[in-house]
Formats: C-alpha cells, structure tokens, sequence
C-alpha cells in the first residue's frame, strides 16, 4: 500500500527538500519513506500555487502494477508498491 503526503499534491510554501511525501507499507509495515529530495534537486522545481508549492502532477499504478508518479517538472518516476525500491518504467506501462 502506498500513502501520500496528507495535502497530496500540495506542501506548504516553507517545505524543506527534506519533507516525507510517499509512505510505503508491506502487511501493515513501513518499508519505505520517500523525501522531496529524493524527487527533485532544487525547491524552484516545485510549481508555485496559490498558497502553496504542487510537487506532483498525477500519482497512481499502471497496467503493471507500478506505482508512478508524474513530477510537476514533467518526470515519470516508478516505485514497486511493496518494497518502495524505484525502478525503470516498464514499457507496457503507462
């Protein structure tokens, strides 16, 4: 099971890199954590709303049960649902 951050695709202006957004569980077991510094470099990759900075475009699984999630900066990125771990988007994947 994957959980996002509770604003989803929203975290406040005064965010820190450091910031968890993405929680991973494995029966009822946190296997991983997922920081905005894991996803981006630099704060300014974040879009500007009003009041708040989006980090995310779309988050959600594929045809092959990747969870994948679409950065504002236009990025695609794949975690496997029960380890966390990223891995390449897999071709027949959306």
């Amino acid at each position: 099971m994957v959980v996002g951050y509770s604003g989803m695709n929203l975290v406040p202006v005064e965010v820190t890199l450091d910031e968890p957004v993405l929680f991973f569980y494995n029966r009822n077991r946190l296997v991983r954590t997922i920081r905005l510094d894991q996803l981006y470099r630099h704060k300014s990759q974040l879009l500007r709303t009003v009041p708040h900075l989006a980090w995310v475009h779309n988050i959600g699984f594929n045809s092959t049960n990747q969870f994948v999630v679409e950065l504002v900066n236009g990025d695609r990125l794949a975690f496997n649902p029960r380890t966390g771990s990223r891995e390449p988007i897999r071709p027949d994947g959306s």
